[in-house]
């Protein structure tokens, strides 16, 4: 049974995922996941935030979820990632998991929402509930469908399962060009999408459209100097899954807009990156675009 942080009541943007307690390489620990991270950027963009997780008792969720609905399936333990980086690269550990998370134990009023995002960290959730939601727009971030771990807690990569059945059903699956071992199977996940938006880092993102021949791509802002890339695709994914739905379908601001908000998120570490919408509003007006737009041939 979910234990309700704040009061109840229907939603405009449910995720579903794990938040987690992130280890980072200075050891400072720091709440995370993409729930986390998403969370808090449509609750700033003006949404109406659920998040439907599993998690040990945290004093620090509640406050750094502050305004955002949370219903929490107990656990023994909060996943916990520990993410190293070096030369650009990540080495990530899991040291526990918190609970499997399904439809039946989502809030009945939480059931019909205007957007869905299906954010997994560590296959605690079935490619199952991308059909569960009918009428909502279903945004996907499948990053942990494609990773395992040892037993020392290593993580691994490994082949997306149902990436078919997920592809064709989602309305929006966003994953980062690191997600993938072979740039090919960007182009195989492409063909059979409805959207599938590829994030670039600093160089932007590349929107795929179901029966558009090539790619749409748009160029990321300039952001400060880098102090934690931790989130950044997360932040992305809930800003172009909100001004999506908002804009009524506008998916190419959308992108624009989500490559603004990202761009602040790694100034800062941790959450502390997500922005407010004033701040990204005068982004979008007076920001530095890194290269020009290239548009579909």
């Amino acid at each position: 049974m979910a234990e309700s942080t704040d009061e109840r009541g229907t939603v405009d943007y449910l995720l579903l995922g794990h938040v987690t307690v992130d280890r980072l390489d200075d050891k400072k620990v720091a709440m995370g996941g993409t729930a986390t991270y998403a969370a808090l950027t449509a609750r700033n963009m003006g949404a109406r935030v659920g998040v439907h997780t599993s998690s040990a008792y945290e004093p620090g969720l509640i406050d750094i979820l502050r305004g955002v609905l949370v219903a929490r399936i107990p656990a023994e333990y909060t996943t916990c990632f520990v993410n190293e980086y070096s030369a650009g690269k990540r080495r990530q550990t899991i040291e526990s998991v918190a609970e499997k998370l399904t439809y039946d134990q989502i809030l009945p009023e939480w059931r019909n929402p205007p957007v869905v995002h299906l954010g997994p960290l560590c296959q605690e959730i079935e490619a199952s509930l991308v059909n569960r939601f009918p009428r909502s727009l279903i945004g996907v971030t499948p990053q942990g469908w494609m990773r395992q771990w040892d037993e020392t807690g290593l993580v691994r990569a490994v082949e997306w399962a149902d990436a078919d059945r997920v592809l064709r059903k989602a309305d929006v699956v966003v994953i980062s060009e690191d997600d993938v071992a072979d740039p090919s199977v960007i182009q195989d996940w492409a063909a059979k999408a409805r959207m599938l938006v590829v994030t670039l880092g600093d160089r932007g993102c590349d929107v795929y459209r179901e029966g558009q021949p090539h790619p749409f791509h748009s160029p990321a802002f300039r952001s400060a100097i880098e102090a934690d890339p931790t989130g950044a695709g997360d932040v992305f994914a809930a800003a172009f899954l909100w001004h999506l739905h908002q804009s009524g379908g506008d998916w190419q601001t959308a992108a624009d807009w989500a490559n603004c908000v990202a761009s602040f998120v790694v100034e800062k570490r941790g959450v502390a990156g997500v922005p407010k919408l004033a701040d990204v509003e005068k982004r979008w007006r007076s920001g530095t675009r890194i290269g020009a737009r290239v548009g579909a041939p």
